[in-house]
């Protein structure tokens, strides 16, 4: 009986090409023709699989990174003396202290805007302003809904949040003295040390969220698409799941032989961050799979045999006899390889090269 055609997702990668070149080689050298008729019962003492019917996932392995992402330099123009810097590993959020510049804070508000110019009474409306009265809001001490306009409800929000970190209470932020971020930072390392001059690169932050970045060969594209479920070995070997967050355009990477590859830069979130928490810039084994057909009917690629007039059979036997039975072969994976059509039956046994 016929093998139920399967319909495969389409995959072309330049790996599949070794994958059937070894194929063609390792059925050659197994010690087992076919005859020249269609059929051939003898007596047997061989080694068997069994067919099996599932589906073919391809599986490979690459090596990225784990760490902290989006490091940066943060400064400040302010005149003076570092007199204070946030330890290394200190995640700031919103309303949180960087460092202090003669013995005042330098402070972090979220927002996707620069501080470009001073904030104060009579200023022009602009989206900065808005960002500035969120962050306020967020803080506690701004009851008005937040606009482009600075007034003097603005000012006096300024005020209470200035009495409250110990500061003059001016009403208005000269430059240098916050310091936006999309989100919150986590110090990495410090650019500059108590007592040397303020400048604009005083610490290094980067994002709080661990993240894997590898890079791979474009023809793997398929298998790291967004959103796909991936597996991170950590150096103890425990293994955690992630997901491809990322892919960017191609770029061009040493390929370890002296010259260069065009490579796809991935990153990967750990869906239990916690359980890398004691590791950071640290190298790690992502495994990525690919369903290359659903519900096939298997064999292993050790079964194949190659037929004098071309194609492939392979040998099925039960009890003491065997048949050799052409089949029409579909994709390859892991070792395994989808049996489209021929006389082969999931739970069948087939013999298998040595």
């Amino acid at each position: 009986m016929a093998a139920k055609r399967i319909r495969r997702t389409p995959w072309i990668i330049g790996a599949a090409c070794v994958v059937l070149a070894g194929v063609v080689a390792t059925v050659l050298l197994v010690p087992r023709t076919t005859a020249a008729a269609d059929k051939q019962t003898t007596t047997i003492d061989v080694e068997t699989a069994e067919v099996t019917r599932g589906d073919l996932v391809e599986s490979m392995r690459v090596k990225g990174t784990l760490g902290f992402a989006g490091a940066a330099e943060l400064g400040t123009g302010i005149g003076g003396t570092i007199t204070a810097v946030s330890p290394v590993g200190t995640v700031v959020d919103r309303g949180g202290e960087l460092f202090r510049i003669d013995d005042r804070p330098v402070l972090l508000l979220i927002g996707g805007l620069p501080m470009w110019r001073e904030f104060a009474l009579g200023m022009e409306d602009g989206p900065d302003v808005l960002q500035l009265e969120q962050n306020l809001a967020e803080l506690g001490y701004f009851t008005r809904e937040p606009d482009n306009e600075f007034a003097e409800s603005t000012e006096a929000a300024i005020e209470k949040w200035q009495k409250a970190l110990g500061l003059e209470e001016t009403g208005s932020i000269e430059p240098g003295r916050i310091e936006f971020s999309p989100s919150a930072v986590r110090i990495a390392s410090h650019s500059a040390k108590v007592g040397d001059p303020a400048s604009n690169a005083i610490v290094t932050a980067s994002g709080t969220e661990k993240r894997v970045t590898a890079f791979i060969a474009p023809n793997l594209k398929e298998v790291a698409t967004v959103g796909a479920t991936v597996s991170v070995t950590l150096p103890d070997g425990t293994t955690v799941d992630g997901t491809v967050k990322e892919v960017g355009a191609p770029v061009e990477k040493d390929d370890g032989m002296g010259g260069k590859a065009m490579r796809l830069p991935i990153v990967v979130t750990l869906n239990d961050p916690a359980l890398a928490e004691a590791y950071a810039d640290v190298t790690v084994n992502i495994s990525l799979s690919l369903v290359k057909s659903v519900d096939a009917v298997r064999v292993p690629v050790l079964a194949l045999l190659a037929q004098p007039g071309g194609g492939f059979a392979v040998e099925k036997v039960s009890t003491s006899t065997s048949t050799i039975v052409p089949v029409e072969l579909g994709v390859f994976a892991d070792g395994m390889v989808e049996i489209l059509s021929g006389d082969v039956a999931e739970g069948d046994a087939v013999v298998v090269g040595q």
